[in-house]
């Protein structure tokens, strides 16, 4: 029987678990040492999904009635639906609860397709930020970085 799921605020004893996280999930291409994460920790909320150990990471923000997520990584990858989905639907459970109006997910233009067809399926799209709300736009180019896309889900 497969165990159980559960998705929870990190904590600063998470840091060495979610730096080993973002460093395998991300191919190497992304490794925060502790002291960064850290100082994200007390900026941004980290939400983990764990059985007996963490898999899953993802760290959002709430600004203008918009969510603002990044760096949601999962790792095995084969675990991505498992543990990923829970962890989106945590963070938009929040998110409608501080009414926001919609989650925007940046993420890797180098994530991999099989990814971008896991946030398609929970409701992401592509977002352009020329084609969005002013106030959506306004977080969009506080939080995205060179070499990322956003994705979108309107919340409500």
């Amino acid at each position: 029987m497969p165990s159980t799921v559960i998705v929870r605020r990190a904590f600063r004893q998470d840091l060495e678990s979610i730096a080993e996280i973002v460093r395998k999930a991300s191919g190497g291409r992304s490794a925060p040492d502790q002291g960064t994460l850290l100082e994200r920790l007390f900026e941004w909320a980290y939400f983990v999904s764990a059985t007996s150990r963490i898999m899953g990471v993802v760290r959002w923000q709430a600004t203008n009635f918009v969510a603002c997520l990044k760096d949601l990584h999962v790792y095995p990858p084969t675990q991505r639906r498992r543990m990923g989905a829970p962890l989106l639907e945590r963070v938009e459970e929040e998110a409608k609860a501080l009414a926001c109006e919609v989650a925007l997910l940046i993420a890797d233009q180098r994530s991999s397709w099989r990814a971008i067809k896991f946030y398609r399926s929970l409701g992401y799209e592509r977002a352009k930020p020329e084609e969005v709300a002013r106030a959506w736009r306004d977080v969009i180019e506080e939080h995205q970085g060179t070499g990322e896309i956003v994705l979108l889900k309107r919340l409500r």
